[in-house]
């Protein structure tokens, strides 16, 4: 990947998270993992490919890295509104999993 693709990856995947923090922010869930299954496989190649062993142009680190900051911000309003949503999921999982040992228990007792 060339700088230009690097940054219009970059840019596409600011955009992505600024839309799932939309759907975070609305709770729609289904919506922010579909985002977020598309926000992944654009890293994924970024994430593949080898260090630049040429320097890079000032304008394009500087670009990059306030792409960056702005997809760790986004993240960060994302995780704040998410967490709370999982540890709810967490305890429905762990209240129907008492349910169905307490179930299992009486049935083998009656």
């Amino acid at each position: 990947m060339d700088e230009q693709q690097v940054l219009a990856t970059y840019e596409h995947i600011a955009r992505l998270t600024g839309q799932m923090l939309a759907a975070a922010q609305t709770s729609q869930w289904d919506r922010l993992t579909a985002l977020e299954l598309e926000c992944s496989a654009l890293f994924a190649p970024l994430m593949a490919q080898p260090e630049r062993p040429a320097p890079a142009s000032a304008d394009y680190v500087s670009r990059k890295s306030e792409l960056i900051r702005h997809i760790l911000a986004d993240d960060a309003q994302i995780r704040l509104l998410v967490e709370p949503r999982l540890e709810d999921l967490a305890a429905l999982l762990s209240t129907g999993r008492q349910q169905r040992q307490l179930n299992r228990a009486y049935q083998r007792d009656a």
